[in-house]
């Protein structure tokens, strides 16, 4: 009878596909284009089936049926240089001297944070007091400052994309090797030299993390430029056709603003793997490696 109760309680041995499961890392070793694809799937899926249940309106939420008609629709427009095709362009420009002008700003700023009393003290305060502020709120500021042309919407995409740059720079630099800072600081290195040679290329992995967030960012910030300040770009365009209910071709432009965020995300992802060679990182990791 004891023996029977005792091999009763002893646990089996799992072979290594049920220990693979159990141990859930089996979904790191599933490859990305697989899981985009699977994932892209069923939230395709699951949007179909809310139309078809008739849950919402299909005014309100047109299915991925409408949304890909009025897709091609666009992607004809794009291809032969339509008024869509040029707002594109118009966005593209917005988002791209946006997004420089953030990284020039938010790696100065981050650099005067880092490495100054007064920048942590006295910068750094107003910094975040800024970035806590309503950034739509500044859209038709900008505006009446610097017109409807694409320099309200470059300064707006700065406004909101700039301050991650700040904060992982002056991450970078607050982190580099203590040891090897001595070690300058043995050499008898000014501080100029220590910031050039050593911190900011330490720094460089902080500050990449950083750039990837303002790509995406400033498409955000050109947009809402346009869609609250007018002007030609997709903003505008998206500001039309919400008011007439066109929310499937609302649906296929915020398509092309995804690809332009992530083409330019993976413009900073492709310069962090060339300047960065000896350091191993994914191409959407946002961590910089670190």
């Amino acid at each position: 009878m004891t023996q029977v109760a005792r091999e009763h309680t002893e646990p089996t041995e799992m072979s290594d596909a049920e220990a693979l499961w159990y141990s859930g890392s089996w979904i790191d070793r599933i490859p990305q284009p697989i899981a985009i694809l699977t994932l892209g799937a069923l939230m395709l899926g699951t949007w179909w089936l809310v139309v078809q249940i008739g849950y919402v309106s299909r005014i309100l939420l047109p299915g991925p049926a409408e949304t890909w008609d009025e897709l091609m629709d666009i992607t004809g427009n794009i291809l032969t240089g339509g008024h869509v095709g040029e707002a594109l362009w118009i966005t593209t420009q917005e988002t791209i001297l946006g997004f420089l002008s953030a990284a020039v700003l938010g790696i100065f700023l981050g650099v005067v944070v880092g490495e100054t009393r007064i920048g942590q003290k006295a910068v750094m305060p107003y910094l975040v007091a800024f970035n806590a502020l309503p950034k739509v709120a500044f859209a038709p500021v900008f505006v009446a400052w610097f017109g409807f042309g694409i320099n309200s919407k470059i300064v707006m995409a700065l406004f909101i994309a700039f301050f991650p740059v700040i904060v992982s720079t002056a991450a970078g630099l607050w982190a580099v090797d203590t040891d090897t800072l001595m070690l300058f600081k043995s050499m008898e290195a000014g501080r100029w030299q220590t910031l050039r040679k050593l911190k900011l290329p330490s720094a460089l992995p902080y500050i990449f993390a950083g750039l990837k967030a303002a790509a995406v960012f400033a498409v955000v910030g050109a947009v809402v430029g346009e869609y609250l300040g007018g002007g030609k770009g997709m903003g505008e365009l998206i500001r039309l056709a919400s008011q007439t209910l066109r929310i499937d071709r609302v649906f296929a432009m915020i398509f092309y603003l995804g690809v332009l965020g992530l083409l330019l995300f993976g413009a900073v992802a492709l310069a962090e793997k060339k300047l960065l060679f000896w350091q191993k990182s994914d191409t959407f990791d946002i961590q910089g490696g670190v």
